[in-house]
């Protein structure tokens, strides 16, 4: 929990209440980096965080290590979710973290402690405690960032006295002793006219440590400390403003494998001028970046061909797996920015383990919050299972409950329904779920409640307690968003604009259903970037249920057998990932994909095993339909087994860990009594839909039970949440929907914001309005309004909107180009940019002359510019000008000529530069 503090040097000019330098003079200052053979060093594995803590060896070694990573990542969860409410726990965590590990036990424990005063806004209370002064008298015991820390809360006074000359102090010595923040700071003041007192190093021997130390080690994590030196030289704060020496810093970082940092220089070359950019450097790094992993947005890849220099199938070769595949040649995948693990399973489940046992000792301590027992009975039941760790499970609960947990009461009250025929356990089920609900804002007890008066309770259906609490829950709008994939993808924000911000609003809460159901979109929107994949990827992979989902969804929405084979081998990669818990899911997988495989076969009956033993009913079913046949028995070399005896293999789980499923599967297989416990037992767990209820309904029919059939036909009339109307391929969302007010179009949407000020300076939205309205495929198009669209981008004088205009007027249909020729001249505009060296303008203005010729002096200066355009390398020009020049069209008609620049662009990937050369031979050139 130690705080960094980049910004101190000007914590401490505020501090010491001097103005800012008029005229800050950075350091003149030529930091190179050292030579190095091209390596992949930056793709290095990480190494384990705990693997270097000076805990020994041994069985309690190893313990203390995952201690302490499921401790770690609590402290930081908790003091970002609300330190204060955790506040007396989170004091309980550090100091058990200071005992586990001694590295951390003193001063960095202190700083841990005096954080979380911070975090919780419990000032006066860290001024009271004295706890910054004691970290004072310590300090000699203090390693650098540690002393940064400190000089923080002494320069402004946090929790203690304000004390500017000690916390001078601090940051010298954290200088001297080699901390690249400190040595860094020092530099900023000096530079900015406000010198650290009693420093006497000079000031380039300063930057030359803090920069010596940035680098450190040749590690995996070089590449990002030599960027970081490459910003130095571009914030131009410190050191003088280098671009050579950024690039130098940033090639340095590609060779040695940072993807990142190879297209930065792909980018250099992109953007720099003719005598600067070198061809075969960019394509040398764009193939790095590539085959580092990284992949190029459609704005990048775009950048990439109009500049000109690397032809389309050249382009396509390189970037290889990692380019973004078009529209109609297969989806995207972000399954590349998954950092997921291994944890294989047993065929059998182990009834122990290390996060049980972590958190039996959080439920030890006095301080731990009621979460910790729900999250300990949640764990109790996977590992021991549901029905044999019953008693413990409750106790748990119980505590959980007593703490005030509101997911702790509803996990209680459900266990509770397995009494439901008992009005004391019927009633305080009631009750817990609606203090869930009412007092602890618990959304999903509400739709537990809704469940339990339409479908659980004996008297069920109560229609009009269920009808109340349904309308809660709807009310609330959290319930998941229930759509097909193929709606998922095809969802229009300016059509279904609530349904997509309920997906986003979940996901962002954490919700799984929604993160996986978020991640795709992402994934399908190329124009949100790499950025997002990873962002939304990252939050995802949290989740191994997330996880799963998403996989499900790739498998389902799989439409070629590349993509499908794509799928499975993510779902096997979540599998090993998540374990047994994705046995089944990936099993159905299977069974779908490559069933008739013999080898493919034998690992579905393994998966099914794995999840009968952990009491799934759906694997349990399906192993039994399947082993059952006797041909596909015989091809697995395996005895053919009946349902008894699937059951009789599968009995102990069930007896133990069965969930609805299970249950009912084994009902028809044992006697009456236990059939009824059985009942009891499903109906606790089931889930209040009609698939459920006739599931009850068969098993009264098989006992025999005329009165329980008929109450459970009346409980599946009564529910009308989540049918689909399948006849008529439509659901109840989009029945809902029917004849309620439209949502504004992006015309309408894009107006407003225009209107509004939402979009700073306007070239989004401007951008967006002339696309919308120039094309005459879509609904909204309006030459007029088109044009007025790119003359105010012109009139907002933003390079980049020039730059988009430039290109939308040369590529505008002739209506449109009309249009803004009636309003304004765009050749002054185009000779600007092509007169400031750009290759790309130089080509547009040659077009547009040709296009928009009005004498032989026009076509003579197009000509003019498709020279220097191809001059300076753009391949599209090659062409162009090899074409006017075996026309004459300008120019007098050069064959020799015409043919030498048709040939350059055909070797650059131009095909039809290329056609045109071999005509050209063909009748009778030279």
């Amino acid at each position: 929990m130690t705080r960094r503090f980049p910004a101190l040097a000007i914590l401490l000019l505020l501090a010491l209440g001097q103005p800012g330098p008029l005229a800050a003079q950075p350091l003149e200052l030529a930091f190179l980096p050292p030579p190095v053979e091209p390596q992949a060093l930056c793709h290095a594995s990480d190494a384990d965080p705990a693997s270097d803590l000076g805990l020994g060896t041994g069985e309690d070694q190893d313990q203390a290590r995952l201690f302490l990573r499921y401790l770690r990542r609590d402290i930081r969860t908790l003091a970002a979710e609300d330190a204060d409410r955790w506040f007396d726990f989170l004091q309980t965590l550090i100091t058990w973290q200071a005992q586990l590990d001694p590295d951390f036990a003193g001063a960095a424990e202190l700083l841990a402690r005096i954080a979380l005063h911070v975090d919780a806004g419990r000032l006066e209370a860290l001024r009271t405690a004295g706890l910054v002064d004691q970290l004072r008298q310590g300090s000699l015991r203090m390693n650098g960032p540690e002393k940064l820390a400190l000089a923080q809360y002494y320069l402004n006074g946090t929790g203690v006295a304000q004390d500017i000359p000690y916390a001078q102090s601090l940051i010298r010595d954290a200088g001297y002793g080699g901390t690249v923040d400190a040595l860094l700071t020092i530099a900023r003041m000096q530079v900015e006219g406000h010198p650290m007192p009693d420093w006497d190093a000079p000031l380039d021997l300063t930057v030359s440590l803090a920069f010596g130390g940035m680098l450190g080690q040749m590690d995996a994590g070089v590449c990002a400390r030599a960027e970081r030196i490459a910003r130095e030289y571009l914030d131009g704060r410190i050191v003088a403003r280098n671009p050579a020496t950024a690039y130098a810093w940033t090639r340095f970082a590609a060779d040695l494998g940072g993807a990142g940092a190879a297209w930065r220089v792909v980018e250099f070359h992109l953007g720099a001028d003719a005598p600067v950019a070198d061809n075969a450097v960019l394509q040398k790094y764009l193939k790095l970046a590539s085959r580092h992993g990284f992949t190029p947005t459609p704005a990048q890849t775009a950048a990439l061909q109009a500049q000109g220099s690397i032809a389309t199938g050249d382009l396509a070769a390189i970037l290889g797996p990692n380019v973004i595949t078009p529209a109609g040649e297969g989806r995207a995948s972000v399954a590349r920015h998954f950092r997921l693990a291994v944890n294989p399973d047993s065929i059998a489940l182990d009834e122990s383990g290390p996060y049980l046992d972590y958190l039996r000792k959080l439920s030890q301590f006095d301080t731990a919050p009621g979460w910790v027992f729900t999250r300990l009975a949640a764990e109790v039941q996977v590992r021991r299972g549901r029905w044999k760790g019953e008693a413990e499970t409750m106790a748990l609960l119980e505590t959980a409950a007593a703490r005030g947990d509101a997911e702790g009461m509803q996990l209680l009250a459900g266990r509770l329904l397995r009494w439901r025929s008992d009005p004391a356990q019927l009633t305080r089920a009631i009750n817990l779920l609606t203090e869930a609900a009412t007092t602890y804002g618990l959304t999903s007890a509400l739709h537990d409640l809704d469940g339990l008066f339409r479908c659980q309770i004996p008297t069920a259906p109560l229609l009009r307690e269920a009808d109340y609490w349904a309308g809660a829950y709807r009310a609330a709008e959290t319930a998941p968003v229930e759509i097909s994939a193929t709606d998922l993808l095809i969802l229009d924000p300016y059509r279904e604009p609530e349904t997509i911000a309920r997906i986003q609003s979940q996901a962002l809460k954490g919700q799984v259903q929604a993160l996986a159901q978020q991640l795709e979109r992402v994934q399908i929107d190329r124009l949100l970037g790499e950025a997002a994949d990873r962002l939304w990827a990252t939050r995802t992979q949290g989740s191994d249920k997330a996880l799963e989902l998403f996989a499900e969804l790739e498998f389902t929405l799989a439409t070629t057998p590349a993509e499908r084979d794509r799928a499975v081998e993510l779902f096997r990669r979540v599998y090993l990932n998540n374990g047994v818990t994705t046995a089944l899911d990936l099993a159905i997988a299977l069974v779908e994909h490559d069933g008739r495989n013999p080898a493919i076969a034998a690992e579905i009956v393994t998966l099914l095993t794995q999840a009968g033993n952990r009491g799934e009913g759906a694997a349990i079913r399906l192993l039994a339909r399947l082993t059952g046949d006797r041909r596909l028995a015989s091809m697995l070399s395996i005895p053919p087994r009946t349902e008894p005896q699937v059951y009789a293999a599968f009995a102990t789980a069930i007896e133990d860990r069965g969930d609805f499923l299970a249950l009912m599967f084994a009902i028809p297989h044992v006697g009456l009594d236990r059939a009824a416990d059985y009942t009891e037992r499903a109906v606790s767990q089931m889930t209040c839909g009609t698939k459920d209820a006739d599931e009850l309904g068969d098993v009264a029919t098989i006992l025999q039970s005329a009165a329980l059939s008929d109450h459970w036909r009346r409980v599946g009339l009564a529910i009308d949440g989540g049918h689909v109307l399948s006849r008529l391929a439509l659901t109840n969302r989009q029945m809902d929907a029917y004849g309620t007010r439209a949502a504004p179009d992006r015309i309408a949407v894009l107006t407003r914001e225009l209107a509004e000020g939402a979009n700073p300076g306007g070239g989004g939205a401007r951008r967006s309005l002339y696309v919308l309205t120039a094309n005459p495929d879509l609904a909204g198009y309006d030459p007029e309004a088109a044009a007025d669209h790119l003359l105010a981008l012109l009139q907002g004088g933003a390079a980049p909107d020039e730059a988009f205009v430039l290109t939308a007027y040369r590529e505008a249909p002739r209506a449109v180009r009309a249009a803004v020729a009636s309003r304004f001249d765009m050749r002054p505009i185009y000779a600007r940019a092509a007169e400031a060296g750009s290759a790309q303008a130089q080509l547009d203005l040659a077009l547009l002359l040709r296009a928009e010729a009005r004498g032989p002096a026009d076509l003579a200066t197009s000509a003019g510019w498709l020279a220097k355009a191809a001059g300076a390398g753009n391949v599209t020009a090659m062409a162009e000008l090899g074409r006017v020049m075996a026309t004459g069209l300008g120019l007098p008609a050069d064959r020799a000529g015409a043919l030498g620049w048709l040939d350059q662009a055909g070797q650059a990937g131009d095909a039809d530069a290329a056609d045109l050369a071999r005509l050209l031979r063909l009748s009778g050139g030279p």
